[in-house]
């Protein structure tokens, strides 16, 4: 499967961004109140700076110095590994496992962002698959003459 046919299963909404000089208190606040557990970074939605995950947020605050008001751009992730709707789903999961990360954004062929997946998602169209395929399996058997 790939990437763009995962993105059917993700429920559509706009993507949710913070830039490098928003606090983090105020990335905080928009993690929990869209319930989710990481942002991209960036001016204009579109290019992406860094990601800002929850871990991220709890390492600063463990650090001496830090605070809510400490910016983002200091506490946030800048090596981002990507995507894009033409890689397969296995590999980007493979990417994610072993990068321990489990937010991606998925970029166009100009580097720009056009969604930011979560591993939940991704899992929830995998199982979305094997259901098809398993549902597809059973069907043939089915109609079977043997």
């Amino acid at each position: 499967m790939l990437i763009s046919h995962a993105l059917g299963f993700k429920k559509e909404s706009p993507i949710k961004y913070v830039s490098p000089d928003d606090t983090l208190s105020h990335a905080a606040k928009l993690l929990a109140e869209n319930n989710i557990g990481a942002l991209p970074v960036s001016l204009d939605g579109m290019k992406i700076l860094g990601i800002l995950s929850e871990r991220d947020i709890v390492k600063a605050l463990s650090s001496e110095g830090a605070s809510l008001n400490s910016e983002v751009n200091s506490f946030m992730t800048t090596n981002v590994k990507k995507c894009k709707k033409t890689d397969l789903l296995r590999d980007v999961i493979k990417d994610m496992n072993a990068g321990h990360f489990r937010h991606i954004p998925v970029v166009d062929e100009s580097d720009q962002m056009i969604e930011f997946i979560s591993i939940s998602d991704l899992v929830l169209a995998h199982l979305n698959e094997v259901e098809a395929e398993n549902a597809a399996m059973r069907s043939t058997v089915s109609e079977s003459p043997y």
